[in-house]
């Protein structure tokens, strides 16, 4: 896999092995980063459920200040870790081992990101969980883009927030969510 844009343009990076993680293909990613335009520089992302950590290093390289990424999994932390070096990012990322529901709470409560991408493993429902702890923060001008497979039920939508755009490719669909007032 390759990065798609920005400092780190074509430099490849690893992916888990096996089949308990789903990167996105490179054509979605330039995608979802086109639609995110230059709002993504000097930002600070969140990328919870991180796998590979491709969204996160992908925003990093198109002028993300700073990345944070949440992921339980020590192998794919393992592959965080050199994919950011490969890139020459290390020092704008953390890294934080720990279980998406139990560590967001925590983590909202004393930060605040531009954008919260969640991608989590399909048909787990860990979608709605995860948006279920997101509305409860302080997530005004805070972007949320959510990972879903069109076959799955997600209840997106919340007290006050409402879905602005949603884009559909093949098996995938990125919706972006935000706060009205």
């Amino acid at each position: 896999m390759k990065i798609t844009g920005g400092k780190a343009r074509g430099r490849r990076i690893k992916t888990p092995k096996g089949t308990f993680t789903r990167p996105l293909l490179s054509r979605v990613r330039k995608s979802l980063f086109d639609i995110i335009g230059d709002e993504i520089k000097g930002s600070s992302f969140l990328d919870l459920y991180a796998g590979s950590g491709a969204i996160g290093i992908e925003a990093l390289s198109r002028g993300a200040k700073k990345a944070t990424f949440v992921e339980k999994n020590l192998a794919c932390i393992r592959i965080i870790r050199e994919n950011l070096g490969v890139c020459g990012f290390v020092s704008q990322a953390r890294i934080w081992q720990k279980n998406v529901l139990d560590f967001l709470p925590l983590l909202l409560e004393r930060e605040k990101f531009d954008f919260i991408f969640v991608a989590p493993p399909y048909y787990k429902k860990l979608q709605d969980q995860t948006l279920d702890i997101i509305e409860k923060w302080d997530i005004n001008n805070t972007t949320v883009i959510v990972q879903h497979s069109p076959r799955e039920k997600v209840n997106l939508t919340r007290n006050n927030i409402k879905i602005i755009k949603q884009k559909k490719y093949g098996t995938t669909i990125l919706t972006f969510l935000r706060r009205m007032f």
